[in-house]
């Protein structure tokens, strides 16, 4: 409907019009944004890759580099599983595994605390 059509209505009709498409407008934005909070609700996945499981791990406070998470999935030290030729590891078990490798905060094994500084330096 065009400027013109909206000038030969009678008042009441332009005002059922305007809050027909301002209701109209309010339903959708409602909807979409039900949509988006149905989805922000859903669980998060638990299953991680070898970049997930790597930036999991690191961004958790247990650093490890590629190679090393690589050589515990080797030695089978280290919850994993495959698909095809992929690994694949669940948060919750890379958790429990990072915990176990501390001993009164201080990390054994490949892992190094977050806290400590590594010896050495630039030469």
């Amino acid at each position: 409907m065009n400027m013109t059509d909206f000038l030969n209505l009678p008042f009441v009709e332009v005002l059922k019009l305007l809050v027909r498409g301002s209701v109209e407008a309010y339903l959708s934005e409602k909807e979409a944004s039900a949509s988006t909070d149905a989805e922000a609700a859903k669980p998060e996945c638990e299953s991680l890759d070898m970049n997930g499981a790597l930036a999991f791990l690191n961004a958790n406070g247990y650093p490890i580099k590629r190679g090393q998470l690589y050589k515990e999935t080797s030695k089978g030290t280290i919850p994993f599983q495959k698909f095809g030729r992929k690994l694949h590891f669940k948060k919750s078990q890379l958790l429990e595994w990072a915990e176990s490798k501390l001993i009164d905060g201080n990390a054994v094994g490949v892992l190094v605390p977050a806290t400590v500084a590594q010896k050495g330096g630039k030469r």
